[in-house]
């Protein structure tokens, strides 16, 4: 989902990892900004890192694996109605499950900080929020999967 822009040179050589001051975003699908705590055992503390992310499933992955600190949404202006990208900070995620004559798809509603919500979904539905029953899937303020 992410790649090198080709006009970039690397930033920084570290073993075998080259890092780069800028990427591509190859999509316009949303995609989370998640700041997490990792613990260096072999140093005895903790430091904070920022990983961006483009998949539920790999969202949840980190979830299981890391404390999380905050997570944002970064929402392109088709779902979050407005002219431009915005990044808001994620509350929860609930999911639900709807079928047609297309096939079976997943909707998912994120619950902003501020209490507002975006509803993503492939099945080009209106309103489908009034149409199917959300589950908890990730709640990031008790850090809980369900």
């Amino acid at each position: 989902m992410f790649s090198v822009l080709r006009s970039t040179s690397p930033k920084i050589f570290f073993d075998d990892v080259v890092f780069h001051d800028s990427v591509d975003l190859d999509t316009f699908i949303p995609w989370f900004l998640c700041q997490i705590i990792e613990d260096d055992e072999i140093h005895n503390c903790s430091f904070s890192s920022v990983k961006l992310v483009t998949s539920i499933n790999s969202l949840m992955s980190i979830c299981h694996y890391y404390r999380i600190e905050q997570i944002y949404l970064v929402s392109p202006n088709y779902l979050n109605k407005s002219d431009e990208w915005k990044m808001d900070k994620l509350d929860s995620i609930f999911i639900a499950e709807f079928s047609n004559e297309d096939g079976k798809f997943d909707a998912y509603k994120f619950v902003l900080a501020d209490g507002g919500y975006f509803v993503h979904h492939q099945a080009g539905l209106e309103n489908i929020e009034n149409q199917v029953s959300f589950k908890l899937l990730i709640d990031f303020e008790n850090a809980k999967r369900l």
